[in-house]
């Protein structure tokens, strides 16, 4: 009986190693929270030749519009940092930029794994904040 109770004591303790523990939960949920940031909002074609935000910034407007360029989706560059899309926020995306005056936005939204699922789109004021818009 002895036996018995040393290997069960062992495999408990085995497979408790194996699951992932309170601290790696965590990491996940944090990553999937919703989150707001401020970028420049550039096509995906485009996007992936900007090294950073500051050269996204000077992409001009019109070319994200283009039809081709839309059909590549949309990403929002902050920083060094490219964030793509969810198919809702291409849409979003494509509605803004055909009323915007400006590729300087703020979003927000659930970002997993270096994407954004978007709740919303608005021009960043000149601080980088939402407008009270919505």
């Amino acid at each position: 009986m002895n036996g018995v109770r040393k290997c069960l004591l062992a495999a408990v303790a085995i497979s408790g190693l194996s699951l992932p523990g309170p601290t790696a939960w965590a990491e996940d949920a944090k990553d999937q929270k919703d989150h707001t940031k401020t970028g420049v909002l550039i096509d995906n074609t485009c996007g992936a030749k900007q090294a950073d935000e500051t050269a996204a910034a000077k992409h001009p407007q019109k070319c994200a519009m283009k039809e081709s360029c839309a059909a590549s989706g949309y990403q929002l560059i902050v920083g060094d940092k490219h964030y793509k899309l969810d198919d809702k926020g291409n849409e979003k995306a494509k509605a803004y930029l055909a009323k915007a005056d400006s590729t300087r936005v703020t979003i927000e939204g659930t970002v997993v794994d270096e994407k954004i699922e978007v709740t919303w789109i608005k021009a960043a004021d000149k601080n980088g904040d939402k407008k009270d818009a919505k």
